[in-house]
């Protein structure tokens, strides 16, 4: 993925494994495996509760621009990764606690709740949103090791997006000022006027856009359609005067932004 693959593990698991209570425990006389995915039903969008007066301070809601609807997330590295996903032009939806994963390790069944849900490039993944020392912890890399060998045969990768490299600037900082500026629509007069303009344009530079080179709401614009993926800058490095703004002339109409 374009935009967050560095604040990724490629062992990962993303759902935060919840084992069934004490006295629910059974005890299976089988290899470890995944038992059974369920999902959300009656219309719920969630197969759990994330907010609620006891997290009240430590949980809360994401306007997301993408998924046109308000995310619920429970810890401020929740919230990192709802914005890198929502200013990833890869990234076409992405969902909290999505759904449950029934597994046994060890003989012990347990319930596994996947943070988010990500379809990038057309591939479905589940994140797990852990700090560095929680990702370490030998049940949840175990955990972890089982997830990403079988959640693939239900059509998932797996995930662990490690807190402290969602932090990392410039990535996330860039990702904030593109959703900052970038969250309205732009009406179908204007995209073609940017069409035209686009077409024209041999160098775009971030001081060109600040300067009005898109016209009047020229920054608000650009923002736009970098979170499009009409116009793209490398997200990893410090967005700056003379970083150039690339031009997507193939893939721009194939992604409708210009439509």
């Amino acid at each position: 993925m374009a935009g967050v693959g560095p604040a990724l593990k490629q062992q990962q698991p993303n759902v935060m494994s919840k084992a069934i209570p004490t006295k629910e425990i059974r005890r299976l006389n089988v290899a470890n495996t995944i038992l059974a995915i369920r999902y959300p039903t009656d219309g719920k969008i969630r197969s759990r509760k994330v907010i609620s007066r006891s997290k009240a301070s430590s949980s809360g809601k994401y306007p997301s621009w993408k998924m046109g609807r308000m995310l619920q997330w429970e810890s401020p590295h929740e919230l990192n990764a709802f914005r890198l996903l929502d200013a990833d032009p890869a990234v076409a939806r992405f969902e909290e606690q999505p759904l449950v994963v029934s597994f046994v390790l060890d003989g012990i069944e347990h319930d596994h709740y996947p943070d988010i849900e990500v379809l990038v490039d057309g591939v479905k993944e589940l994140w797990e949103v852990k700090t560095q020392a929680d990702a370490s912890r030998t049940e949840v890399s175990r955990r972890t090791e089982l997830m990403t060998k079988a959640l693939p045969t239900h059509g998932y990768k797996y995930r662990v997006a490690i807190a402290e490299e969602l932090t990392a600037t410039p990535r996330l900082q860039n990702a904030l000022t593109m959703l900052r500026s970038g969250r309205g629509d732009i009406h179908v007069v204007e995209r073609e006027r940017l069409r035209l303009i686009l077409k024209h344009t041999q160098k775009l530079t971030w001081s060109d856009v600040l300067a009005g080179a898109l016209g009047v709401k020229s920054k608000a614009h650009a923002c736009r359609l970098i979170l499009e993926g009409a116009l793209h800058f490398d997200m990893g490095k410090v967005l700056e005067q003379s970083t150039v703004i690339g031009i997507s002339r193939a893939g721009a109409s194939h992604r409708g932004v210009f439509e």
